[in-house]
């Protein structure tokens, strides 16, 4: 069972001498000094001021004594009561509300920092082999740019693009990757028709080839599409996707695997020829 646990909370009374004034006294039947008195409560917790209530304003004869409650004088004619006894609050509310909106102002800050093109960059891990094997062409360079144009109508511009291909007997494999270091703040929608913005492109230009097509956010794939030759394509969007780069080297493997000849097959011997025969 868990200890009980006490809020000390109350009102303190507080007293704060204006200034002085003359005034007709009710007692004195004369006209003398009065000092004028601000008369409140201040609330606390933990003996800690939060906030002030119930002010009046009483001035005192100096010569009889007699206290008779006044009306309020105008603001600016006397000095404020302290600060802390009438917003205190608002110092421990600060200190809870400084690290939510510190830190995000300064997370904004940094990643503008970075920002530009440059922004854009992330964790680029490829599987061992991709950039022996995948190299740029001429014609993965215009679509790149294509692409490019594509993603800055919609407003991504700190985006990183690449294009890249592969040929094995004639085949090619092509790969298309876009990396942002703000896709996780793309919804699955519109991830989906990013992704068939660049399908389209893909079959305009790569109609013959394989090609993976992947979005890529911070660390994780957040989109993967593939078709093969002929056929229609196959898309994810999800929080993590296969990555196309690892699909297109095995793509690529596979292909040249079929390609090689078999060393378990013996060579088949020529026919001879008709001048042996003879």
């Amino acid at each position: 069972m868990s200890a009980p646990m006490f809020i000390i909370t109350g009102n303190s009374p507080k007293q704060q001498l204006l200034g002085e004034q003359k005034s007709h006294c009710q007692d004195c039947q004369r006209t003398a000094n009065h000092s004028l008195y601000r008369h409140y409560s201040v609330r606390h917790l933990f003996w800690f001021p939060l906030f002030s209530m119930g002010t009046k304003y009483v001035q005192v004869c100096t010569r009889c004594n007699l206290h008779s409650e006044v009306p309020a004088p105008p603001p600016d004619s006397v000095s404020a009561a302290p600060l802390l006894h009438r917003r205190g609050f608002m110092f421990p509310l600060g200190v809870l509300l400084l690290p939510c909106l510190v830190l995000p102002a300064l997370g904004a800050v940094l990643s503008i920092g970075k920002g530009g093109s440059a922004a854009a960059s992330t964790d680029e891990v490829q599987p061992a082999g991709f950039e022996q094997r995948f190299s740029a062409q001429a014609e993965d360079d215009k679509v790149q740019s294509e692409i490019q144009a594509l993603f800055e109508e919609v407003g991504m511009r700190a985006v990183t693009l690449k294009a890249s291909s592969a040929t094995v007997k004639g085949q090619v494999i092509r790969v298309i990757t876009v990396r942002s270091t703000r896709l996780k703040k793309v919804d699955d929608g519109d991830r989906l028709r990013l992704l068939e913005s660049m399908e389209a492109v893909a079959d305009e230009h790569f109609a013959a080839d394989e090609v993976f097509l992947g979005l890529q956010g911070r660390l994780l794939w957040g989109g993967y599409s593939h078709r093969a030759p002929g056929e229609k394509w196959s898309r994810v969007v999800d929080g993590s996707t296969p990555n196309p780069e690892a699909g297109a080297l095995t793509a690529l493997l596979g292909r040249e695997m079929v390609a090689a000849p078999d060393p378990a097959q013996p060579a088949v011997p020529a026919p001879p020829s008709s001048a042996a025969k003879e």
